[in-house]
């Protein structure tokens, strides 16, 4: 299957920055940056402000045996200044042109389950910029859509849609994206089926906010604050097309099954790996006291 369309457009200010250094299999030196970068953008009629984890990775020669540019770039992230190390008012600021996202699955340490989330990658950044933006444009395969509910089970009105993307090789990803607008729910609702072919245009959110845990009340002593933050990562669709692609530019139904059963297979394996590396149950300690 073609490769599908896959562009995040950031600008915004450089936050934070680590960096990690090794050697591959092969010999080859490789450098790696995981930076983050807060973007105030305005859409839907309101202002938001969201802090966008970004990851480099480049080794110093390609195969071929040349300098990498991508190692050049990560080069020169070193030299701007990231609000760590300077403060927000003199941090630089920068543009990402043609990142991509990623589905990034992994284990959760503490419930044992696959945790589906994504990744924006690059291997350019430059200084400058002037209207921040976290943007994408992404073709889609439509694998399905549902009216979202909240935790207790009533809708917020919104949309969900679960979307393929055909990456490198033929892989498949799979990534849930939102339809907040109503009349964008509306006319999608009525215009998108499961198994279309959509281009789709929207909005990068990572953004944090404080929430008061609610707990059960005694009547004696001085209680406490019980707050948590919740940091909420989501793919807002504000545009697409009208309806889905004709035949011929469109994905083939069978080979994204091929493709989503291979992807099934890798994350049943992931879980199986998982399970091998735990490291056995920890014998109970011996009792230290007469009354134990």
């Amino acid at each position: 299957m073609m490769q599908a369309m896959n562009k995040i457009n950031i600008v915004g200010k450089l936050l934070d920055v680590t960096f990690r250094s090794g050697t591959l299999n092969d010999g080859r030196i490789y450098e790696s940056a995981n930076l983050t970068v807060r973007v105030t953008q305005t859409y839907g009629g309101r202002e938001e402000t969201s802090e966008i984890p970004v990851s480099m990775f480049a080794a110093k020669y390609t195969l071929a045996n040349k300098l990498n540019p991508g190692y050049d770039q990560i080069q020169a992230l070193k030299e701007m200044k990231s609000a760590q190390v300077v403060g927000i008012d003199e941090a630089d600021t920068v543009r990402i042109n043609g990142a991509s996202i990623r589905e990034n699955n992994f284990l959760s340490r503490t419930t044992g389950q696959i945790i589906n989330s994504w990744q924006i990658n690059t291997s350019f950044i430059n200084k400058g910029g002037t209207n921040d933006v976290a943007t994408f444009v992404i073709d889609l395969y439509i694998m399905d859509m549902h009216p979202e509910e909240d935790r207790d089970g009533d809708p917020t009105g919104r949309l969900v849609i679960k979307g393929g993307i055909v990456q490198y090789g033929g892989n498949l990803d799979v990534l849930e994206f939102i339809v907040e607008d109503p009349d964008n729910v509306e006319y999608i609702e009525k215009n998108w089926e499961v198994n279309d072919t959509i281009t789709v245009k929207g909005r990068v959110r990572v953004t944090a906010s404080e929430v008061k845990e609610s707990g059960k009340q005694s009547s004696w002593g001085e209680d406490i604050p019980e707050v948590t933050t919740r940091t909420v990562r989501e793919l807002i669709i504000t545009k697409g097309d009208d309806f889905g692609k004709e035949e011929e530019f469109a994905y083939d139904s069978m080979d994204i099954k091929k493709a989503f059963n291979v992807r099934k297979a890798k994350i049943e394996q992931l879980r199986v790996d998982a399970s091998h590396k735990a490291s056995p149950a920890e014998k109970p300690a011996a009792n230290k006291y007469n009354w134990e």
